[in-house]
Parts: structure tokens; C-alpha cells; sequence
């Protein structure tokens, strides 16, 4: 997959610099020389240009790529015409970040496939966190549930799914267990169960996927910590 990240403030280099270190081609563009030197000794190419422009997407291969991320944060004006020449070259996906509810209107208007605010997400996060504590990573499946990984709480060490029985006693699933155990030669690897049996033992330092209503989880969280 071929990217073009528009755009390198804080957002779109540790985009662009994130894609490239997981294997992917990474094109980033900003006007500011000085944000383009940042990453290019980490992306496949960065270069100074004023994507606006209407034929900007011409040069360097910028219109060839598979996806687009328009990650200009202090320029509407300036992200709505990206998304627009990019949309007029054909490019399959168009992801773009927004500020407030119109924004993020517009965008969608002018043809971005996808449209997000990192700051509203930030936000969740920090409310996931404050509401259901120790978790480590959560998706938001829709409003009021979540699937959450939180490391195992001392009080369940030892017992095994079956015993927990978390569907019935907190409403909430298990739906996989991430385990740290030793290979052959003593190191310690991740092992991922995605349909853990209900005989497994919960061990320490296992991490948990659970899946439920916030307040669910919450509560779970709440008896055993």
C-alpha cells in the first residue's frame, strides 16, 4: 500500500512516520521545510510542496497513491482543496482530520471517504480511562459499549474462564487472552488465544479482551482491583 500524508504537524508526522515503520510507502508533504527534514530520514519520501495547488498531485507520485490523509490543522480552506483534487484524481481512499462538527461535514461533502477529530477522540480515550481503569487499549463498538484490554486483576489469578462465569455475574464476555509465555530458549514471546476454552487458567500478566456495556465493564473493573 502506497500512502501520501499532507500535512506533518504533530498528527500527520507520527502518522506518516507510523505507516512507514510498519512496512508501508509513505509519501509526506508539507510547505514548511523544516517539518519535511523532521521525517525524511523516516518516511519513503518527503517532500516540500504546496498540495493545493491543482496540479500538486501530479508531481512525485502523489496522485498514484492508495490512500491520501489530509492532516492539515490550521488551514481549512487549505484541507477542503486537498480533499477536492484528490478526490478530481481518482484516488481510492481519502481519510482527512477535522476540528468541529461542520468541518467535518464539509469534508464529507467534498468527497473524503473517512473524517476524524483526534482531539474528540483523545477525549474518549481519557473518559474510557477514567471510567474503567487499568484498561490498556479500547474500541468503542458503538455509544455506551466497548471491547477493552486490561491486564488480569490479582483477585481472578489462579481461576479458570469457566469459573469467572462473566457473562452471567457482570454481563460482560471474554473474548480473547493475550499470555506472555517462554520459548525454547527462555525468552518471552505473546501468545494470542482468540477462543480461549473455558477450562484456561488465568495467569499473571495475561491481558484480557472484554467486550460489554461501559458500565459493565466499569463495575467488573471496580470489584476487582
Amino acid at each position: 500500500m502506497k500512502y501520501a500524508v499532507i500535512g506533518l504537524g504533530e498528527f500527520g508526522s507520527s502518522a506518516a512516520v507510523g505507516l512507514f515503520r510498519k512496512g508501508a510507502e509513505v509519501i509526506a508533504v508539507d510547505t514548511d521545510m523544516d517539518r519535511v527534514n523532521s521525517v525524511k530520514d523516516e518516511v519513503s519520501l518527503a517532500i516540500r510542496l504546496n498540495a493545493t495547488h491543482e496540479d500538486a498531485l501530479k508531481s512525485h507520485g502523489l496522485g498514484e497513491v492508495d490512500v491520501l490523509i489530509a492532516a492539515i490543522g490550521n488551514n481549512f480552506e487549505a484541507q477542503v482543496l486537498v480533499v477536492i483534487h484528490a478526490k478530481q484524481h481518482g484516488i481510492k481512499k481519502i481519510i482527512a482530520r477535522a476540528t468541529t462538527a461542520d468541518h467535518i461535514r464539509v469534508l464529507q461533502a467534498v468527497g473524503a471517504d473517512e473524517v476524524f477529530n483526534p482531539e474528540e477522540t483523545a477525549a474518549r480515550w481519557m473518559v474510557q480511562r477514567l471510567l474503567i481503569r487499568n484498561i490498556s487499549n479500547y474500541f468503542e463498538l458503538a455509544e455506551g459499549f466497548s471491547v477493552v484490554e486490561i491486564n488480569a486483576p490479582a483477585s481472578i489469578l489462579g481461576k479458570t474462564i469457566e469459573e469467572l462465569n462473566l457473562r452471567r455475574r457482570f454481563r460482560i464476555n471474554l473474548v480473547a487472552i493475550k499470555k506472555q509465555i517462554r520459548d525454547s530458549t527462555g525468552h518471552a514471546i505473546e501468545q494470542f488465544n482468540a477462543v480461549p476454552p473455558p477450562t484456561e487458567i488465568v495467569r499473571e500478566g495475561d491481558v484480557l479482551a472484554l467486550v460489554g456495556s461501559d458500565l459493565d465493564l466499569a463495575n467488573f473493573m471496580a470489584l476487582h482491583e
